[in-house]
């Protein structure tokens, strides 16, 4: 990689941009979606679909494992480069939105271009109804954010919504929330010629102001903007403006990094700021606060005028993601805990990274260790992560920059530990129900090998599917002979077939039987094949 490269891609770690914020960075020359199929999932039914295969490391416990699917998305990691060329390692499979089921087997898998790389899947409510969102965009090679949005997607995975930013702003990877018929997110704009001296930077340096806004989803309009630069002192950063030039451009302080908002009611949310080594609790509303807005913060450093928690033994975080606070006074945090940047490099980490669960006390203004869920062997997360409380007591850890996620039982017990392969990472994962009913309908493909025929059924995103049932016959309009069913197994199904036939369709039943949709017809090759198959 090119020095310059090398120089920009550290100071964009070191300052906690990670996958968003260094918008003046060279764009890649090759697509930052770049993949290579070997260690992917290829389908007979499905060709165009190659998401990544995952693997568990150790035994899983599927049967103590929360009821839903594990919500995903996979993209680069950016640090991970060939040793030849500099470049960054292909990734394996596609990168998309991707719905797994506890086997680690797709769901649901929706590719997005090479040009754009995915983020954060998530089962919502938007109208009323189920929806899934995500965010999408391009990046450069050194994980400047250029350009994103956020999708919406029905039950018949149907877009019904897709935000850009406004006014200049950015909308980064990290959060989307919808409320009604509004969303709230996260999003960045750099602020050029700012005088950063008094923070060891540059008389005219660059800014990468955060915030958190509100959008109509229907129409797109912007309603309102709640922005860290005008509302918290620059000097609550734990980080610090690169103090000169790099290839003569001032390089973006990102002294805030919004990454995760969580709504609260009517103008009140809190919302993590990684830079600072903290959350804050906004409330818009409540006339007795000052001009910050901020009822009381979480982490960071001593902010005047503001209420914060003092920490119990190893209760403390840094460098944090997905900060949420649940009943009875309950925060769930991912502390990354990792990494000071000094003297060109990163640090030892301030400790290995962890999912918290953490307990305030609101008379005596204390946070306390409830529990913790860490990897063995330890591992340092510089970036991403997040720790999802479940219904069942269970929680479900993404761990960020490192290939994995996991799900423990309350007691600590691990219960499933997901890899993905080669340089993939997932900035999220979650666990939720969802019920799909694609509107396109399932499709088949057949392979012939040494006299004897084997039907291929898959249907992408339908949750309701229990068993394939085949038809066939001479030709397309005249499938009236049920040949074979098998029930469903994994993504896709490989149903043994007796007979000679040129035409097939596909019965897609549910569990007691009933027809849900009806394949098209495909044609039966009549020589053994290697080509992709049918879709």
């Amino acid at each position: 990689m090119p020095l310059q490269h090398i120089k920009t891609l550290i100071i964009a770690l070191a300052t906690g941009a990670g996958a968003a914020l260094l918008a003046a960075s060279p764009v890649a020359a090759s697509p930052i979606g770049t993949f290579t199929t070997k260690g992917a999932s290829t389908f007979v039914s499905a060709p165009k679909l190659h998401p990544p295969k995952l693997r568990t490391l150790g035994p899983a416990n599927t049967k103590k494992l929360a009821s839903g699917y594990f919500m995903v998305a996979n993209f680069p990691n950016l640090t991970k480069t060939q040793p030849a060329t500099g470049t960054a390692q292909p990734m394996v499979g596609q990168s998309g939105p991707l719905i797994l089921d506890s086997h680690l087997q797709p769901v649901w898998f929706y590719p997005v271009p090479t040009n754009v790389v995915a983020f954060g899947l998530k089962a919502q409510t938007y109208k009323g109804k189920p929806v899934l969102t995500w965010w999408q965009g391009v990046i450069s090679n050194v994980g400047a954010t250029i350009s994103g949005e956020d999708v919406v997607v029905d039950q018949h995975y149907r877009t019904v919504a897709t935000l850009t930013g406004k006014d200049g702003w950015v909308l980064s990877g990290h959060e989307i929330v919808i409320s009604g018929h509004d969303a709230w997110v996260t999003a960045y704009k750099n602020i050029n010629n700012m005088d950063l001296t008094p923070y060891h930077g540059l008389p005219s340096g660059v800014l990468t102001d955060a915030a958190v806004q509100e959008y109509d989803l229907t129409n797109g309009k912007l309603l309102g903007t709640w922005d860290a630069l005008h509302h918290i002192p620059l000097s609550q950063s734990q980080t610090a403006p690169a103090p000169v030039l790099v290839n003569g451009q001032a390089i973006p302080w990102d002294a805030y990094h919004v990454n995760s908002i969580q709504l609260l009611g009517p103008g009140k949310f809190l919302v993590s700021m990684r830079s600072d080594w903290a959350a804050y609790l906004v409330d818009i509303n409540q006339a007795n606060l000052d001009a910050s807005n901020i009822a009381w913060a979480l982490g960071g450093k001593p902010f005047a005028g503001v209420q914060t928690f003092a920490f119990g033994p190893n209760a403390s975080f840094q460098w944090q993601h997905d900060v949420e606070l649940h009943p009875g006074n309950v925060v769930s945090v991912f502390d990354d805990a990792c990494c000071v940047f000094a003297q060109g490099k990163f640090q030892a980490p301030n400790g290995p990274s962890r999912a918290l669960v953490l307990k305030l006390n609101m008379g005596n203004h204390t946070a306390s260790l409830d529990a913790q869920y860490s990897r063995h062997p330890a591992v340092d997360a510089a970036f991403l992560g997040n720790t999802d409380l479940l219904p069942n007591g269970n929680v479900a850890v993404g761990w960020g920059s490192q290939p994995f996620f996991s799900e423990y039982s309350k007691s600590g017990k691990l219960l499933l530990d997901a890899s993905w392969p080669g340089p993939d990472l997932s900035y999220r994962a979650f666990v939720q129900n969802w019920v799909g009913t694609p509107f396109f309908g399932p499709s088949g493909g057949v392979r012939k090998a040494h006299g004897k025929s084997t039907v291929y059924a898959s249907w992408d995103g339908a949750t309701q599917v229990a068993a394939w049932r085949v038809l066939a016959g001479p030709n397309g309009k005249h499938l009236t002979v049920v040949v074979a069913s098998k029930a469903k197994s994994g993504f896709e199904t490989a149903i043994p077939v007796k007979g000679s036939f040129k035409a097939y369709k596909l019965q897609a039943l549910d569990a007691r039987g009933r027809v849900l949709r009806t394949s098209g017809t495909f044609p039966k090759p009549k020589a053994p094949s290697t080509s992709p198959g049918f879709y």
